[in-house]
């Protein structure tokens, strides 16, 4: 049978199954969380958390690959994509102490995995719900509210990847040391963080002319992000925002960010000599959660982004890709614009007299890189059904993605990811 029919079918018996079950009211504790009481009237407390996302996956790849056994096209998986132990202390709101730790991409081609640590900071008070400083490893950026999204309470299975375009280069799993500054002022919310980014240098023994490359600097980055709530405003104690509140909030927001890291860019020119640049990245956006009648509510978010790298940079990668001649790889990040949006349609409560709630959500990505003659263009459509809320969650993507002709100047065919995930957080 089709790989295809049989994760589909997979997504329908487990939503079936349920549908057939009462609510279990034992998963409450899934909502509640483990949270110790440390001042008695619930304003100081520990919070631990733990969470995992399992995936099976269906991958066409960009060419065929090669086995003992021959020539395949596409390869069925298993994996974990993120899992994750977190720890937070809120001392009356004063005092905010985070720590983060755990691993992502396991898959069949992982070596022993390592724990390693994503977040370890602190923060201050300073103006009561309207200024924190704080220090440490900690992923407060800038750009875009995507680029502070929470992989616990995305829209989508998974980002994108342009939205966090210094992943594991000049940051660590999108983290980086320094000090930051959060908070509210009236009906604006503000992040701004000064950084010392993570070495990182990769110019090839023969570079390419007319060609920029990122190298490490010397230099402080800084990233801000600022957003305007017409509505309902948000509060943030974690810099790691949600792209669905499954009709709970009524928000319209409007921001604006960057993320700019002075001469840690290499370009060289067409008379092979070379020059130090600047890396600006900008993003603007718009994000809108509408709820109305029976409990239904429809998630909407825009962003365009400017990324500049130097003359004609470009970076390919892939999710987990564990295959030769490309794999699922694809251009991701480079010098240029990207426009990338998403809807979401959340189904009444106990729609089809599930115990669950039904959302299906569209993703449309349009890449317009300097590097590369053509544009490209993604898709992301699928369906997530929340048993606990963002706690206990399944969802089916499928994801299109464009691959190139081997001159680089067109289009050739488009290859698909399918996606079953199961996301269970304590």
């Amino acid at each position: 049978m089709n790989k295809y029919l049989k994760i589909s079918f997979l997504f329908l018996f487990v939503v079936s199954q349920l549908s057939a079950a009462e609510p279990d009211k034992h998963l409450d504790f899934l909502k509640k969380g483990i949270k110790f009481d440390l001042s008695g009237e619930g304003n100081s407390y520990t919070k631990f958390s733990f969470a995992t996302q399992f995936w099976g996956r269906q991958t066409w790849l960009n060419q065929p690959d090669e086995s003992l056994t021959g020539a395949y096209n596409s390869e069925f998986d298993f994996a974990l994509r993120r899992t994750r132990f977190s720890i937070i202390n809120n001392l009356n709101d004063k005092l905010i102490l985070y720590t983060q730790l755990g691993y992502n991409n396991i898959h069949k081609c992982s070596d022993k995995p390592q724990l390693y640590l994503h977040d370890v900071w602190a923060m201050f008070q300073l103006v009561p719900k309207s200024m924190y400083l704080g220090f440490g490893l900690n992923g407060w950026n800038g750009i875009s509210r995507l680029s502070n999204t929470s992989y616990q309470k995305t829209l989508t299975l998974d980002n994108p990847g342009f939205n966090i375009p210094a992943v594991n280069h000049s940051d660590l799993e999108t983290r980086q040391l320094g000090i930051f500054l959060n908070g509210n002022a009236g009906a604006f919310s503000y992040r701004a963080a000064l950084s010392k980014p993570f070495d990182y240098d990769k110019v090839p023994e023969k570079p390419e002319k007319i060609k920029a490359y990122e190298i490490s600097s010397d230099k402080l980055s800084c990233k801000a992000y600022v957003a305007w709530h017409l509505w309902e405003k948000e509060y943030f104690n974690t810099p790691y925002v949600s792209m669905t509140y499954l009709g709970k909030k009524k928000l319209l927001n409007v921001g604006l960010g960057f993320d700019y890291y002075p001469e840690s860019v290499l370009s060289y020119t067409a008379e092979e000599t070379t020059q130090i640049d600047n890396r600006m990245l900008l993003g603007g956006d718009v994000f809108c959660e509408l709820p109305f009648t029976q409990n239904q509510s429809i998630t909407f978010y825009s962003v365009l982004y400017h990324y500049d790298f130097g003359n004609n940079y470009l970076r390919s990668s892939g999710t987990m890709n564990i295959w030769e001649n490309g794999g699922n790889s694809e251009y991701k990040v480079g010098t240029g614009f990207i426009s990338y949006s998403t809807l979401g349609y959340l189904f009444k409560e106990e729609f089809l007299h599930l115990p669950g709630r039904l959302q299906l959500f569209y993703a449309y990505a349009f890449k317009d890189f300097e590097g590369l003659p053509v544009a490209l263009n993604n898709q992301d459509m699928g369906v997530n059904y929340y048993m606990a809320g963002q706690k206990l969650k399944f969802s089916l993507q499928y994801s299109s993605r464009p691959v190139l002709n081997t001159a680089e100047t067109d289009i050739e065919r488009h290859r698909g990811t399918l996606i079953f995930q199961t996301q269970i957080v304590i």
